[in-house]
């Protein structure tokens, strides 16, 4: 029996689109006041890159992170302005669950064939509230929400499910999260793009690994794969 690791935000439901949303908000707000908005989205990304890397993902931290963007460039921003971008921040958390094309009848197949563990960072409250709204938690046998993925979680997420890399695959839409990471220790990796996929997690995949590293367009081919 295989393990196969299973990505949340993006490869099971839509996710960044609501984050995006809000970008085109703030980006419209700071226009009015003369910023550009290729300027206002590299400042929110720069303040992104940074803050992700001492305080997590999830939509606290987006929150704050707009706030500080849209601070640097209009000092002494008003009140009214910043509570505008906290609504529609707050707005994220009731977005309905739109989940992606044949993901719970793939999902009800792969289980029965393989142990499905669902791996996915961010906010552990965001993340979990989305997935007892997805309605899919009972298709997992086991559901890890981390800080971060990269390879160090990798090995300890290894270490605490006792998992045999060669028996191992990580489903997802991130190169810099899913694939790359999980190449990294020694498993297969499925590559599932997504045309919404956060900026920060684009990186170059790797060249093509047979046996290891596959590309699908959508969801259900993966039960013609495992």
């Amino acid at each position: 029996m295989l393990t196969l690791f299973i990505d949340a935000d993006d490869t099971l439901w839509e996710n960044n689109i609501y984050f995006e949303a809000v970008v085109q908000h703030y980006c419209t707000l700071v226009e009015a006041h003369g910023v550009g908005s290729a300027e206002a989205r590299a400042r929110l990304l720069e303040i992104e890159r940074r803050r992700t890397s001492t305080h997590g993902y999830g939509i606290k931290n987006f929150n704050l992170s707009l706030r500080e963007a849209c601070r640097s460039f209009l000092d002494g921003a008003s009140a009214t302005l910043i509570e505008e971008l906290d609504r529609h921040c707050a707005g994220i958390a009731t977005q309905p669950m739109a989940l992606l094309p044949g993901v719970p009848e793939t999902l009800e197949t792969l289980a029965t064939r393989h142990r499905l563990v669902l791996l996915t960072k961010g906010d552990p409250d965001d993340q979990h509230d989305k997935i007892v709204r997805s309605g899919l938690a009972t298709h997992f046998a086991a559901i890890d929400v981390v800080r971060e993925k990269d390879e160090a979680t990798y090995r300890d997420v290894a270490a605490r499910h006792g998992i045999d890399a060669d028996d191992t695959w990580m489903i997802g839409n991130s190169p810099k999260s899913d694939v790359l990471p999980a190449l990294g220790v020694g498993w297969g990796a499925v590559f599932i793009p997504h045309p919404a996929t956060w900026v920060l997690e684009l990186e170059p995949l790797p060249e093509a690994l047979p046996g290891r590293f596959v590309r699908i367009d959508r969801f259900d081919a993966l039960s013609r794969m495992f």
